[in-house]
């Protein structure tokens, strides 16, 4: 398949335009980032077509198909997309630009324009047996590739601070993706790494507690790795939260994550978490022998009854928040069913 087409060039320019304008940090030029990015998937696709043996035109014209077109075209040639969904958001965001006068936020341009690159570096290998980031090498510095966490550097801590002027949110999201692959590749075997998913949520606690009592974290810094988290979650699911979060608490998150890291790689120059390694490794052997499941070999120390009791409290919390920003009803409770039964 070629990579020297112009659908597939043009495409490439796109998502790379897109990237430039993003760094610019100009809020008004957000909606022609995402214009680019919807753009360079739908020539991507179109492309991706013609390799099929299918056209891109409607018959003898002119006119070309579109994108939802594209899709049905490659699942019958066995194309899978599995980012479909995030595909469709992003072209209807799209066209609410397009034709309402629709202008993204900074946190949903970022969100789109991560979500684009990974569909992007995916798709390329999959389809075209191409590496996306040395493609956007030819077009994008090197810095903008590491702020978004394309690239390593030796500080690879650096790039979030520039992130942070353009997005808080963006910078929280990529911190706390470094912390927890620092963490799972400086603990976990290689073959762990690639099945990281079937450790439960308290093994990364649990490994920040280890660190702390060997002294190469702060007690106040894992707890810090909750408000981390929290602060992750808010970034990543920012229409769940009505209330306003100030810029020093995205601040202090960020810098929790920078310690975590640097304490991570002073552990790991220190041969702590080789020892580490080879502990879980022997505890892993000692299970296989008694035929006892593996999977969260580096969490069984974590008392699952408090564990439960710590997500009950915040499941409860965060419902009596919801609960107190609710309007009152104007009416009691024997009102409301009674208004309901007659209806």
């Amino acid at each position: 398949m070629s990579d020297k087409s112009p659908l597939f060039v043009s495409a490439s320019e796109l998502l790379a335009h897109a990237i430039e304008l993003y760094f610019e940090g100009i809020e008004r030029k957000y909606k022609f980032v995402i214009l680019h990015l919807a753009n360079a998937i739908e020539l991507i696709l179109k492309d991706r077509v013609i390799d099929s043996g299918a056209s891109i035109y409607k018959g003898p014209s002119t006119t070309t198909i579109n994108i939802w077109e594209a899709f049905a075209i490659l699942e019958k040639a066995a194309v899978k997309i599995p980012e479909r969904p995030i595909i469709e958001l992003l072209i209807d965001d799209r066209n609410n630009i397009q034709h309402r006068f629709g202008f993204p936020n900074g946190e949903a341009t970022f969100y789109y324009l991560d979500q684009v690159l990974r569909f992007f570096q995916r798709f390329l290998k999959s389809e075209y047996d191409v590496n996306a980031v040395e493609l956007l090498r030819l077009y994008v510095t090197d810095e903008h590739l590491a702020t978004l966490g394309l690239v390593r550097r030796d500080d690879e801590v650096e790039p979030l601070d520039k992130l942070f002027e353009l997005s808080p949110e963006a910078a929280l999201l990529q911190a706390y993706s470094l912390v927890e692959r620092k963490l799972y590749e400086h603990a976990l075997s290689h073959s762990e790494q690639n099945r990281r998913s079937a450790y439960p949520a308290s093994a990364l606690p649990r490994l920040l507690e280890q660190l702390a009592s060997a002294g190469f974290l702060s007690s106040a810094d894992v707890e810090g790795f909750r408000h981390l988290r929290d602060m992750r979650n808010r970034a990543a699911h920012a229409a769940h939260f009505s209330d306003a979060v100030p810029r020093e608490a995205w601040r202090e998150a960020l810098n929790v994550s920078k310690r975590i890291i640097q304490a991570v790689e002073g552990a790991d120059k220190a041969g702590f978490l080789e020892q580490l390694k080879r502990e879980w490794q022997r505890r892993k052997m000692e299970l296989q022998a008694s035929n006892k499941s593996t999977d969260t070999v580096i969490a069984d120390e974590v008392a699952p009854e408090a564990d439960r009791r710590q997500h009950q409290a915040e499941v409860a919390r965060r419902m009596r928040t919801a609960r107190d920003a609710m309007p009152p009803l104007g009416m009691s409770v024997k009102e409301l069913i009674e208004a309901g039964r007659e209806r």
